[in-house]
């Protein structure tokens, strides 16, 4: 069979198949089209201001972190308060130092 046989064949198929797209494929394709869109127009017309309605909205958004939410969950830089620097090792004493 020749190449351009094969070709042929090829695209019959194509044109006979069912050309459907699953649609969890269909809905990653919109998505990356919306996102081609709104980037296609940040370059054309630059950032756009954010309106007092945008801005009260991501409030509410933040806002609904409660203080305790906020207590609760562990700080990774607060950690280092956890762990009795008076009880390190001798080495570790040595490179800062003590």
């Amino acid at each position: 069979m020749t190449e351009s046989q094969r070709l042929a064949l090829i695209a019959n198929a194509v044109a006979q198949g069912d050309n459907k797209l699953d649609p969890k494929l269909a809905d990653f394709m919109a998505d990356l089209k919306a996102e081609k869109l709104a980037e296609d127009l940040v370059l054309e017309h630059g950032l756009l201001e954010a309106s007092s309605q945008d801005v009260e909205e991501e409030f509410v958004s933040l806002d609904s972190v409660t203080a305790s939410e906020r207590e609760e969950s562990e700080d990774f830089d607060s950690d280092e308060n956890l762990v009795d620097m008076d009880n390190v090792s001798g080495s570790l004493r040595e490179i800062f130092g003590e």
